[in-house]
């Protein structure tokens, strides 16, 4: 697995256990570091789950891709997501940027599969 695949992986794991956050991600490879951003402020300063979880996809990360970072920020850092490739929002908005990725979904007895093929699209999910 490499790197971008894991943080995705990690990230929707990540919506899924807290909904109440806003999750944004990019790659900056001139320093080789996957900036994660989370907001609001006082969720990401307050939730003891949450700083776990965060702490865990730290420490796995740094295992498994030792030549790469993985850097969690939120709202007022110094360093900031310029152009997110992908989103999680409060309301599950997710945005993909240049991946291949199928979402298979389940809303009340409706079923399907939403797919993104390298291009700028955006999906609200919404039940």
């Amino acid at each position: 697995m490499k790197a971008k695949e894991y943080i995705i992986n990690r990230l929707t794991e990540l919506s899924t256990l807290f909904t109440d956050i806003r999750i944004r991600y990019e790659f900056r490879i001139n320093t080789n570091s996957h900036l994660i951003e989370v907001t609001p402020l006082c969720f990401y300063e307050s939730n003891q789950d949450y700083l776990i979880a965060e702490s865990n996809i730290e420490d796995e990360f740094e295992s498994l891709f030792p030549s790469e970072n993985v850097v969690f920020i939120s709202e007022n850092s110094l360093t900031e997501i310029k152009e997110a490739e992908l989103e999680f929002g409060i309301i599950d908005e997710i945005t993909f940027n240049n991946y291949n990725i199928n979402i298979e979904f389940e809303v009340k007895g409706y079923s399907g599969i939403v797919e993104s093929i390298k291009s700028n699209e955006k999906y609200a999910l919404a039940a």
